[in-house]
């Protein structure tokens, strides 16, 4: 694919990914009755299936799962590795309903901060500390009462392909308060997609699904250790394939 293509085909997917999100998004946060929590989530899922097809038809970028068989019955917190939009895509699709831990700054944004209210995401401050520690770990809990999966950038932010950097507390201390597994995923999506890169590169995303992690009779940082190490060597054994 020459470059004058590329640049031209990112940027009809790129008017089509902010088109689609303006309209479905606007139809997503109708309030009730009028909205059913059933339809909100059947339109979030159309959003990312809407893009999913955008991607592989317009830009050439498709994706595979690999380890599905390793998803459990039941709601968990899943670690999900962060390097672009992609993983939005994913994580809606196959694991919803679902609550988000999205950085505070998306408040701002009108469409995002109505977006956030309604499907119950969990906004967090960065550099708070213990308080937003916290505040995951509370609301969290509540959402997996209602059966929700949540879903965590341990990092904290997206990092650019094979880059890594110290994961937050929230996640495994949530985990293991509520007693449930941490599923760890991993994905090479950064090497088509680069962080915050206008580019989608065709080629095909693996998104790994590790075997969930126990949390009982572990500390916090060996939590992290054990999700840290296989999602970064996992993404290393990509690249020998």
């Amino acid at each position: 694919m020459s470059l004058i293509s590329l640049y031209l085909r990112s940027f009809i997917y790129t008017i089509i990914m902010f088109l689609s999100f303006i309209i479905l998004c606007s139809a997503a946060l109708i309030p009730p009755p009028l909205m059913s929590e059933t339809r909100r989530w059947s339109i979030a899922v159309l959003w990312s299936e809407v893009n999913i097809a955008s991607l592989r038809v317009i830009c050439g970028l498709d994706y595979i799962i690999k380890g599905a068989e390793n998803i459990p019955p039941d709601k968990c917190v899943i670690f999900f590795k962060h390097s672009s939009v992609m993983e939005a895509f994913i994580g809606l699709k196959h694991f919803s309903p679902s609550s988000w831990v999205a950085k505070y700054e998306l408040m701002y944004a009108p469409l995002f901060r109505g977006a956030i209210k309604r499907f119950g995401l969990i906004p967090v401050k960065r550099g708070m500390g213990s308080s937003e520690v916290d505040k995951v770990v509370k609301i969290g809990k509540e959402r997996l009462l209602e059966n929700k999966w949540i879903i965590i950038f341990p990092e904290g932010t997206r990092m650019p392909y094979k880059q890594t950097k110290r994961y937050g507390l929230s996640g495994a201390v949530l985990a293991k308060g509520s007693g449930v597994d941490v599923l760890p995923i991993s994905h090479n999506s950064g090497k088509y997609w680069k962080r915050r890169g206008f580019l989608k590169h065709p080629g095909t995303i693996v998104f790994s699904v590790g075997k969930p992690i126990k949390t009982k009779n572990k500390g916090i940082d060996k939590i992290n250790k054990e999700a840290q190490t296989w999602i970064e060597s996992e993404i290393r054994a990509f690249e020998q394939k």
